[in-house]
C-alpha cells in the first residue's frame, strides 16, 4: 500500500489548511470548525491541532496529485447550512471530517454549577463528562451515507498518519464499486428497454395483423351478403315468370342490387387496409 509522507512542518500549506488556520480561534481548550464554511471540519484538542493541519495537508495534496478534487460545500438541509469537506473522485464526492477521540470520565462540575447546586439542591449534575484522549480519527461524518464505510484512527500499534494509504485505497476502491454498480444499473435497464421495446413491436404487429383479419373477415360478410342480395332479387324475378314485375316490386329490387353493389367489396380494387392507430391502452393490452 503506498503511503502517503506527512511533514513535520508546513512551509506551503494546502489553501484549505491555510483557511482553517485563520478559522481556529483563540480557544486553549478545543478547536471545533465543524461549522465553518470553506474550512477543514476538525474537532481536536488545542495541542492536536498542528498535527491535524499537517495530517490534512499530506492528505489533500496526495489526493490532488493523483487527478482527484477536494472540495468545500455548503448545503441546506432542512432548513440549516451544512458544511462538509470532501475528496472527488470521478464525480463521487467522500465527506471527510477529522475528530479526536474522547474517554468517559467523572463528571467535574464547574464553580457555577456548584453555586447553583447549593441554591437548587434539586438541579441534577450529570455523572460523566468527556476529555480528550489523544487519538486521532480520520473518516466519514456521523449521519454520512458512508459512515460506516471508511475511517481510520491512531491505534495501539499504529498511527493515523500510516493509514493515510489505505484510506485512499479504501475510497478508490468505493468509486470503482460504485462504477461497476452503475455499469451494471445502465445494462440491466438498457436490456429492459431492449425488451420493452421488443415486446412494444411485437404487440404493434400483432394488433396490426388483428385489424388486417378483421378488415379482411367484413369485407367477406359484405361480399356474401352483396352476393346473397343478387341471389334473392334474381329469385324474385323468376318467381313472376313471364308475367311483368309490379312498379313498386322493381323498385324495391333495383334499390337492393345497388345497395348490394355498395356492399361488395369486389367491385373495386381490394388493397391493404392503412394500420390502425398505435394506442397505448390497446398495446398494453396486447404486451
Amino acid at each position: 500500500m503506498p503511503t502517503v509522507d506527512v511533514p513535520e512542518s508546513l512551509a506551503r500549506p494546502h489553501r484549505l489548511v491555510r483557511a482553517t488556520r485563520k478559522a481556529l480561534g483563540r480557544s486553549q481548550d478545543a478547536v471545533d470548525t465543524r461549522g465553518r464554511a470553506e474550512v477543514i471540519p476538525l474537532f481536536v484538542s488545542r495541542p492536536l491541532a498542528d498535527r491535524a493541519l499537517r495530517i490534512m495537508h499530506a492528505l489533500l495534496t496526495e489526493a490532488e496529485s493523483r487527478g482527484y478534487s477536494v472540495e468545500a460545500h455548503t448545503d441546506l438541509q432542512r432548513g440549516d447550512a451544512v458544511h462538509t469537506l470532501a475528496i472527488v473522485i470521478r464525480g463521487r464526492s467522500f465527506p471527510l471530517v477529522l475528530t479526536e477521540r474522547t474517554a468517559k470520565v467523572p463528571y467535574e462540575p464547574t464553580p457555577q454549577e456548584l453555586r447553583r447546586k447549593e441554591r437548587s439542591p434539586w438541579t441534577p449534575l450529570p455523572k460523566y463528562g468527556e476529555e480528550f484522549n489523544g487519538r486521532l480519527a480520520l473518516g466519514a461524518p456521523a449521519k454520512s451515507r458512508y459512515q460506516r464505510s471508511y475511517s481510520y484512527s491512531d491505534g495501539a500499534r499504529s498511527t493515523l498518519e500510516s493509514r493515510l494509504g489505505h484510506l485512499l485505497h479504501d475510497l478508490e476502491r468505493i468509486a470503482a464499486e460504485a462504477d461497476r454498480q452503475e455499469r451494471e444499473k445502465e445494462l440491466r435497464e438498457a436490456e429492459q428497454r431492449r425488451r420493452w421495446y421488443e415486446t412494444v413491436a411485437q404487440a404493434r404487429e400483432q394488433q396490426i395483423e388483428q385489424h388486417r383479419a378483421t378488415v379482411l373477415n367484413g369485407q367477406i360478410r359484405a361480399w356474401r351478403q352483396a352476393d346473397e342480395i343478387r341471389a334473392f332479387c334474381q329469385a324474385a324475378r323468376v318467381r313472376a315468370g313471364d308475367a311483368p314485375v309490379a312498379a313498386e316490386e322493381a323498385l324495391w329490387l333495383e334499390w337492393a342490387e345497388a345497395y348490394a353493389a355498395q356492399l361488395d367489396p369486389l367491385k373495386g380494387f381490394l388493397r391493404t387496409p392503412a394500420d390502425p392507430p398505435a394506442g397505448r391502452e390497446v398495446l398494453r393490452e396486447l404486451a
